[in-house]
């Protein structure tokens, strides 16, 4: 069973799950946009030589929110990361990631190449991008979200059973198993009804996103022993681009399963871990 462990970074407090012992393989997991720590649940007692920390991050979960002015862009979970690491004491160490914590896990990997030894990104990796020409309409566009967003109360629900089915039927839908771990890691229950913990600033646009030659600098960088897990009826499938800018590096590790965006939860956990134990070295 996991243990709860917090961490001080920026002014904020982290949660994590904690899955394993110290000493075994140093493995930092890191969730999808919306999702919580528990996005790891049916994974991670299949990885059992791992010292699995699986992360809640910022505006996510039990996690603090950013009390400021910005979005949530994805080069400050960069710099929480390793500030989690430091407090952990692991100068060396693995990346698991989904979705949005797939494409954090890829810039991280990039920007402190020398301590990243194995990364798994699981049906992510590439963030948004845009060109020179769209910055100035992003930073508006972002300006504008983050007021409304500010200003949004969270959807309150009268039980957490209709809490979970609102997650079922969201703007990616999952399967209603794993939106119920979800929930139970990140539905509070208030004086009013149930609510989704998270910051709904994160509904927000990123003020600035990456260009396509900031992005392949990134991943020209990465050394780390790398693996990308994708989902047949998943969301990568369906882009083209991300999918060449994931399968065209000839060192990486390319594995299709079946399932949806979400097939690390309960639709191919054990298959997925098997793929990571190999890939971390046998374990």
């Amino acid at each position: 069973m996991p243990v709860s462990q917090r961490f001080q970074v920026g002014g904020i407090e982290l949660s994590a799950k904690r899955w394993g012992e110290p000493g075994g393989h140093p493995v930092l997991a890191l969730h999808g946009w919306l999702d919580n720590a528990a996005s790891f649940d049916f994974l991670a007692p299949h990885l059992p030589a791992c010292d699995l920390v699986c992360l809640d991050c910022a505006g996510h979960g039990h996690s603090g929110r950013r009390n400021n002015l910005g979005a949530y862009n994805i080069w400050q979970d960069v710099g929480e990361l390793f500030a989690v690491a430091d407090q952990l004491g692991w100068s060396s160490f693995s990346l698991l990631g989904h979705s949005r914590g797939a494409a954090i896990s890829l810039l991280a990997s990039g920007t402190f190449p020398a301590r990243i030894s194995h990364l798994c990104l699981l049906e992510g990796g590439i963030p948004r991008l845009a060109t020179a020409a769209e910055a100035p309409e992003l930073l508006a566009e972002a300006i504008r979200t983050v007021r409304i967003a500010s200003a949004r109360q969270s959807g309150c629900y009268p039980t957490f059973q209709a809490a979970v089915a609102a997650r079922v039927n969201g703007i990616f839908p999952l399967a209603e198993p794993d939106a119920e771990v979800l929930a139970r890691h990140g539905v509070l229950e208030t004086s009013a009804g149930f609510v989704w913990s998270y910051d709904p600033k994160l509904l927000a646009g990123s003020e600035v996103r990456l260009s396509l030659d900031q992005l392949l600098a990134f991943r020209g960088r990465v050394t780390a022993r790398t693996m990308v897990v994708l989902a047949e009826q998943g969301m990568v499938v369906q882009e083209p681009a991300a999918l060449d800018l994931l399968c065209s590096r000839s060192d990486w590790q390319v594995a299709r399963l079946p399932g949806s965006h979400h097939h690390h939860m309960h639709e191919q956990a054990p298959a997925i871990a098997n793929l990571i134990n190999h890939h971390l070295g046998g374990l």
